[in-house]
């Protein structure tokens, strides 16, 4: 208001001295210094007819022009104007001498031959000369069209971000002030509510929902507008009145601070999603899993109570029927000795009786081995070294590798903590079974030899992933056997061939099975109908 008075005073007193110069300076100094140094817009136009007596540089750029606008009318200068009404304001003011003000106006004007929209806010001020009659009229202005553009920028995202809510496929509602007022909630958070949108929009949220009350989102809902902290949340319980019944709300939701364009928080923004069926859904599959897991309890005992008694009544079935296969062997020995002379070919029955007892034996010698090694733990582990036990298992099969003329290729093998005497019966019973399934009339081809240590081997989902396994591969070229069948070879009792053709009792790979997997390992086989057979032994590292 101080420069306004003193440029008024200024221009009364040039008024006094008659017309002023074509150049427009003042007479006072001081208010001339002060005016064209102005910041902001400054213009004088004298006469009804708004000739233009000053102009600082500020307002020269606003409109576009050079300073050959001294004398001009201000409708001829700025004929772009005539449409908007500036005109009659003008003369409104020199002839009533009432100010004129306007705030965020538009104005269209004509810059380098293009018309451009600007916003301002400015004022009309009448001019007295020293008699007290209106002269002229001082235009002061104040160019606000970045801070329109600005402004108009953040309305629309703000808008934006309020139709964004409005059109969420999740349920979100904003809440303004330490009070939580709901300022605005889409439908998805008024179904979560259960409430009509009258009985909750622009009120204190747990006054619009007093059922949501002493359930600690009090709380939670202060800390986020206080410290601006997000919070989130998991299957939260929330129990609600929900179209006039009691319930309980399962939510995943999310309280972000809700802030200004200066960063000032206003509120609270809430996000929320309904998860009640699939937390319901997921309760009913727990208890079920929960009852079949007690269920498969009390048959997983009575399981091992029944593989117990197997296992005890095989041991003692084993003991009990070897003293009298040993009688049956020894007598048939003897049988046949006195009768050989008398029995060739089929009629030789004593021979057809020792070699059945000698089958049985070998039966129950397996199926004892098998049912100590169900029903004991795991004992007397050291370290055993691999080569030694293919050396020894070599030795025991000496005759039959001499018979067959079979070539056997050992690499360097791992030293692994294992029981020795079933390392022996493992590997001892996949050399027998590369020398037995040989093709006929081939010299059988037998390799041995270790992968270094890895990590859970792929496709082994037996084994634990967080340890090391020693791999050893045994292969053979024999027989072979079907694909299909790499898993039935461990099968106790399962045979892949007839008695008539291979001896065996269907056992020693099941053995091979179990003492690999008791040491927490495994075993898999692998083969192709004549392309031989090969086996793969995992222990651990």
């Amino acid at each position: 208001m101080a420069i306004h008075k003193i440029m008024q005073d200024s221009f009364a007193e040039g008024a006094a001295y008659g017309p002023q110069p074509p150049s427009g300076r003042f007479y006072d100094n001081q208010a001339e210094s002060l005016v064209a140094g102005a910041p902001f817009p400054i213009g004088v136009y004298v006469g009804r007819d708004m000739r233009i007596q000053y102009v600082n540089q500020s307002i020269l750029d606003v409109w576009g022009k050079g300073n050959d606008v001294i004398g001009k009318r201000y409708a001829d200068l700025l004929p772009e104007l005539v449409d908007t009404g500036i005109y009659d304001q003008l003369d409104k003011v020199f002839t009533t001498g009432i100010p004129f003000h306007a705030r965020n106006q538009r104005v269209d004007l004509v810059k380098e031959g293009v018309l451009q929209p600007y916003y301002f806010n400015y004022s009309f001020t009448p001019l007295y000369d020293a008699a007290g009659n209106i002269y002229g009229v001082m235009n002061t202005a104040a160019d606000i069209t970045d801070l329109h553009i600005a402004k108009s920028r953040i309305e629309q995202s703000e808008q934006n971000f309020r139709n964004m809510i409005l059109q969420a496929p999740v349920a979100m509602c904003i809440l303004l002030g330490p009070q939580h007022v709901v300022e605005m909630a889409n439908a998805l958070m008024l179904k979560i509510w259960g409430k009509p949108v009258e009985s909750v929009m622009h009120r204190p949220i747990f006054d619009g929902l007093p059922d949501a009350r002493n359930q600690g989102l009090e709380a939670v809902m202060a800390e986020v507008y206080h410290t601006g902290k997000t919070f989130t949340a998991s299957e939260r319980p929330v129990h609600l009145i929900r179209e006039g019944k009691p319930d309980v709300v399962y939510q995943n939701f999310v309280y972000e601070p809700y802030r200004d364009s200066d960063g000032h928080i206003l509120g609270v923004l809430a996000i929320s999603i309904d998860v009640t069926p699939q937390v319901l859904a997921r309760q009913r599959i727990e208890q079920m899993v929960e009852d079949r897991t007690a269920d498969l309890a009390a048959v997983n005992k009575e399981l091992q109570r029944s593989n117990s008694d197997l296992a005890q009544f095989a041991h003692i079935a084993s003991h009990d029927l070897q003293e009298p296969l040993r009688k049956i062997s020894i007598y048939a020995d003897r049988l046949e000795q006195v009768t050989a002379p008398k029995q060739t070919g089929d009629t030789n029955y004593a021979a057809k009786i020792r070699r059945s007892s000698d089958r049985m034996n070998t039966l129950v010698r397996d199926l004892l081995a098998y049912a100590e090694l169900s029903s004991q733990p795991l004992q007397k582990i050291e370290r055993i070294d691999l080569n030694k036990v293919i050396h020894e298992a070599m030795e025991d099969f000496e005759l039959l590798i001499e018979e067959k003329k079979a070539l056997i290729r050992v690499s360097a093998l791992p030293i692994v903590n294992a029981n020795g005497l079933q390392m022996m019966q493992l590997f001892g019973n996949l050399l027998s079974n590369a020398l037995k399934y040989n093709k006929p009339g081939v010299v059988p081809e037998i390799s041995i030899e270790a992968a270094p240590p890895q990590s859970k081997p792929e496709g082994q989902g037996k084994l634990d992933p967080e340890r090391m396994y020693h791999t050893i591969i045994v292969r053979d070229n024999g027989i072979g056997f079907n694909a299909a069948d790499a898993d039935k070879v461990f099968d106790i009792f399962y045979r892949l061939h007839s008695k008539s053709e291979y001896h065996g009792t269907g056992i020693g790979l099941s053995l091979c099975k179990k003492i690999a997997q008791q040491h927490g390992g495994d075993i898999v086989a692998s083969s192709k109908p004549q392309e031989g057979a090969t086996f793969t032994v995992f222990l651990p590292a």
